[in-house]
């Protein structure tokens, strides 16, 4: 703050303060990213792997999802079948199991 206040003593007019308020300015500048070379594909990198992470997810609960396996199937037990049935029956037929 010294350095502007004495800057400006020393200059006269505005534009010459604007100067001084610069200069610091365009030092930070310089700490913006570039749209460009290296500095474009740090930019777009993230993401990008963001998005393939999220449509690999995607696809992979898609997947997940739609496979529908046949528990048992070929494997008949008639006294599992008559159990199965009467579990039906009773889930079935509105009453809560006794609670």
């Amino acid at each position: 703050m010294s350095g502007i206040v004495l800057g400006a003593s020393s200059a006269t007019g505005a534009s010459a303060l604007l100067a001084l308020w610069i200069k610091p300015v365009q030092v930070a500048g310089l700490a913006l990213a570039t749209v460009k070379g290296f500095d474009l594909l740090a930019l777009i990198a993230p993401v990008a792997v963001l998005g393939a992470a999220l449509l690999g997810t995607i696809l992979l609960v898609r997947r997940w999802s739609s496979s529908k396996t046949e528990i048992g199937s070929g494997i008949s037990d008639p006294a599992l079948d008559a159990l199965k049935e009467k579990i039906r029956r009773e889930t079935s037929a509105g009453n809560d199991g006794g609670f």
